[in-house]
């Protein structure tokens, strides 16, 4: 019997920002050659007509799960991962905003049962309007996630290869359900952003890789739902916080000097931004910065705590972590070249 997928769709006024493009989310993941796949859709506590357009189109065909409030990407998606059905071996975390090819699912099936070293997976994510696609992410030495994008002969020449990399992209993130259940799924506490860098990580420590694959697409309109002044602030924030997250619980001691000093930089050059800016913005940008120290400072114990069980990923992540930031025009650089000169593994990948 074929092992059993639940895609999940967790969504969040998408009838409101994303309007046809929830309705093709859906539909492609009801539309897989894959059989033996069910749907969840799990609404964050929408105001607008979401769960009434969804369940009056698609009741019947899928699971719909009102969450009742907004609880973020990671705390939502893990409630949702608790009404799945009880044999499901795999979970495929879908954005609203993204749309698979019809043998996504099938081809991350096969990949993950002829080789039980690899925990989560990707395929190749192809920007809405064709220009470039990307196999999941590395980061730098000062802390960021960069996405590996890929030129068009960079993905012609990888294209029978399976890439390992750090994280998958949240957006069509296809996970073993027994270790995501073993690490305990998303940290709630990040509620959006650097979720499935942490995810990933804790994965890894405990013996399973990262891969990303370029013989199946899916499409995807980043930040979709990030529309509003507030939401993009409160994104921000979220953004720049979890990204000191990662650094403490994960990185090596090594790092930790120039992830400060970066820091340290960012802050200042942002203080210093701000000072031009008119009084409201200005008192915004020190705001936001005086949370993000806070709850550092704030939960640095607990964080310290976390780090002391992760040495394993310290010492691991180094094989992950780029000397400095990606180059602004990645379409210049080969990407083949750059993993090569960086010590990723590129292997053959024979679809069953």
């Amino acid at each position: 019997m074929l092992p059993k997928v639940t895609v999940i769709i967790l969504n969040y006024n998408g009838k409101k920002y994303l309007g046809s493009l929830l309705d093709e989310a859906v539909e492609s993941a009801l539309n897989q050659t894959y059989s033996n796949t069910e749907v969840v859709f799990a609404d964050n506590g929408s105001d607008d007509s979401s769960v009434e357009h969804v369940t009056k189109k698609y009741s019947n065909k899928i699971k719909i799960v009102a969450l009742g409030k907004n609880y973020g990407f990671c705390l939502g998606n893990n409630l949702a991962s608790k009404q799945v059905s009880p044999e499901t071996k795999y979970l495929l975390f879908l954005n609203p905003d993204a749309m698979l090819s019809k043998e996504y699912v099938a081809k991350l099936v096969s990949l993950m049962e002829n080789d039980q070293t690899i925990g989560v997976a990707q395929g190749l994510e192809v920007s809405q309007d064709g220009s470039r696609g990307g196999i999941g992410g590395l980061v730098s030495i000062y802390g960021e996630g960069h996405f590996v994008w890929l030129e068009e002969a960079d993905i012609q020449s990888l294209e029978s290869k399976k890439v390992t990399v750090l994280w998958a992209s949240g957006s069509a993130m296809f996970v073993r359900k027994e270790l995501f259940d073993k690490v305990g799924g998303f940290s709630s506490e990040f509620f959006m952003y650097y979720d499935e860098i942490d995810l990933c990580c804790r994965i890894l420590c405990l013996g399973f890789r990262t891969v990303g694959i370029l013989t199946v697409r899916y499409t995807h309109k980043a930040g979709g739902t990030v529309v509003s002044k507030r939401t993009k602030m409160r994104a921000r924030y979220f953004d720049t916080r979890n990204r000191w997250l990662i650094v403490i619980r994960y990185f090596p001691k090594k790092f930790l000097l120039h992830c400060s000093a970066a820091f340290l930089a960012e802050f200042l050059s942002n203080v210093y931004r701000s000072s031009f800016k008119e009084r409201a913005l200005r008192r915004e940008s020190f705001s936001l910065y005086f949370r993000i120290v806070s709850y550092l400072v704030k939960n640095l114990g607990r964080e310290l705590c976390i780090r002391n069980s992760y040495e394993k990923v310290q010492k691991l992540i180094a094989n992950y972590a780029i000397p400095e930031p990606l180059p602004l025009k990645i379409n210049k650089v080969s990407v083949a070249s750059f993993m090569m000169e960086h010590g990723f593994r590129s292997e053959k990948f024979e679809s069953t």
